[in-house]
């Protein structure tokens, strides 16, 4: 196949995709796919976007799921892409719904994960979205209700249409599903509290897809409303619905859509007490959709198909319905057991994963805040000011307020430590460290530059204020009582004083060290302010 002649092709199938015309579509496309070469990559890539999309809308899930096997590898060698994102959650879904369990969670987890990595919070929404359905299909709709809420939180924040338009449909029919799995271990009343709960979720959405333009979106919103309304047992109401959403799918080929809406038709029917009817319409559905693999849809019709014979006084045909039914449910019970049970041990293996990686990041904490700990004083030291002071110095900038830099430094220490012993001087270092805390704040830089010297930092600090701090800081440290280390011994402080403008750490630190020279300069135990 020419090139130009693959491009019209794509291009045409993608007309058909967003026109929704998807018989069409696929008539177009999977010839196309089949007869494309492998090394075509961008061509593949389109084209497997536009076909996965087609047979998901169709209803084809085993063969969407079957394409992902082609298409993830192509859309990952470009990077953590939206499209990547988006197809992820496509085939997790398709994954949930055909019972490949592994599958639906590793795409669910890994769109999940690529949604945080680009800070995608309408991504987010959606992933977080397929977690729930991969929860409710496998036999967990309570997790599933939890991650469905926070998903349509995470929508409603981002403010993202789309994302709200699926958290709240997803929402509605998980709900849906939940009471077709308790219906018939609860009493009615505790079941339909389910459907109760999905039913304002599902008029929202509704009146949100007839205020859009997509076919698609209308025809399930009104598909999962009249679902809800004929179990709540509100027959006229879901019958003008239903007609309404059969109208939109026909036309369209939106086979799944119409499977379960031709469910809904048959479930209205025995409500109506019309079990022939039912039975008719329903063992129609039945057979169109007997190759697809919608086991969930065949689950209800089998159980409205019993109903429906019970109803007639068929009972081969009942048992035979109830029977099928059963074998179902006994199937999906049987998988869903098992992807627990292997949910079970990732959990486990993700739970050792993260106290190990936990561990891991408190040791290198811990070995960081040693790094730039003052070992004999436990203030900073100066990796720790090169680490926090240009964030300072941004913060000052930004915010347009003052910041003020002092340089401390013990006078005549080296006389301390010849008279008293170093063991002495290093005593009054670590009694001058206690003193600093009481004069400083929790924002403030205080760090043990080496020796005797020490530098403070006081954010949003004016002149004036940092004088009086200093100022304070000097008088305290000049009356404390340093005979209780040696007899005989006095310690005082000199102190060099800047503040900004300009807000320049490398400015700043030459002035308050030239402002400290001169404090030392004029005699000692002073402030100097420059």
């Amino acid at each position: 196949m020419q090139p130009t002649d693959i491009d019209t092709l794509i291009s045409q199938s993608e007309v058909a995709r967003d026109s929704g015309r998807l018989a069409e579509g696929l008539a177009m496309a999977e010839p196309a796919w089949l007869a494309l070469g492998a090394d075509n990559a961008p061509a593949r890539r389109r084209l497997g976007l536009v076909l996965l999309h087609l047979r998901d809308r169709s209803g084809d899930l085993s063969k969407a799921v079957e394409l992902a096997d082609d298409l993830l590898p192509l859309l990952r060698a470009s990077g953590p892409t939206t499209e990547l994102i988006d197809t992820l959650r496509t085939v997790s879904l398709c994954s949930a719904d055909t019972n490949r369990f592994a599958m639906s969670l590793s795409c669910a987890q890994e769109a999940h994960r690529l949604s945080l990595d680009i800070g995608d919070a309408a991504r987010l929404s959606l992933s977080t979205n397929a977690l729930a359905c991969f929860f409710e299909r496998s036999g967990d709709p309570w997790q599933a209700e939890r991650l469905m809420f926070e998903s349509l939180s995470l929508a409603r924040q981002a403010g993202d249409a789309y994302a709200t338009r699926v958290a709240l449909n997803n929402t509605a029919a998980a709900l849906i599903g939940k009471y077709y799995m308790l219906r018939d271990g609860l009493p009615p009343a505790q079941a339909l509290d389910s459907l109760r709960l999905a039913r304002p979720f599902a008029e929202e959405f509704l009146a949100l897809a007839r205020a859009g333009s997509e076919v698609f979106f209308q025809a399930g919103a009104l598909g999962n409303l009249s679902e809800i309304l004929v179990h709540l047992g509100e027959t006229d109401a879901a019958a003008e619905l239903l007609h309404e959403a059969l109208t939109l799918a026909r036309p369209l080929g939106f086979e799944a859509l119409l499977w379960r809406m031709g469910c809904t038709q048959g479930e209205l029917l025995l409500l109506q007490q019309q079990p022939q009817a039912a039975w008719d319409q329903l063992a129609q559905v039945l057979h169109a959709a007997e190759m697809a693999d919608q086991r969930t849809t065949h689950m209800r019709l089998h159980h409205a198909l019993w109903r429906a014979a019970a109803q007639l006084g068929r009972s081969a045909d009942a048992l035979h319905h109830l029977q099928a039914y059963l074998t179902l449910e006994r199937a999906r019970s049987v998988t869903q057991l098992q992807a627990q049970s292997d949910l079970f041990i990732t959990r486990m293996e993700a739970e050792q994963v993260r106290q190990d990686a936990q561990r891991h990041r408190a040791r290198a904490t811990a070995l960081e805040a040693d790094v730039r700990r003052d070992q004999l004083t436990g203030l900073g030291n100066r990796r720790e000011m090169e680490a926090r002071w240009p964030e300072l110095i941004r913060e000052a900038r930004a915010s347009g307020q003052p910041l003020s830099v002092a340089m401390l430094d013990l006078d005549h220490f080296k006389q301390v430590n010849d008279m008293h012993g170093h063991a002495v001087g290093d005593q009054v270092l670590v009694a001058l460290a206690g003193l600093l805390p009481a004069h400083t704040r929790g924002s403030d830089l205080v760090a043990r530059m080496g020796g005797e010297e020490f530098l403070l930092v006081l954010p949003d600090t004016s002149a004036e204020r940092a004088v009086d701090v200093c100022e304070r800081l000097r008088l305290r440290v000049a009356g404390h009582d340093w005979t209780a280390l040696a007899p005989g011994l006095r310690v005082t402080l000199s102190i060099g004083l800047t503040t900004s403008p300009p807000v320049d750490a490398q400015t700043l630190s030459l002035r308050a060290d030239a402002a400290l020279y001169r404090a030392k300069a004029a005699g000692r135990n002073r402030l100097v302010q420059i």
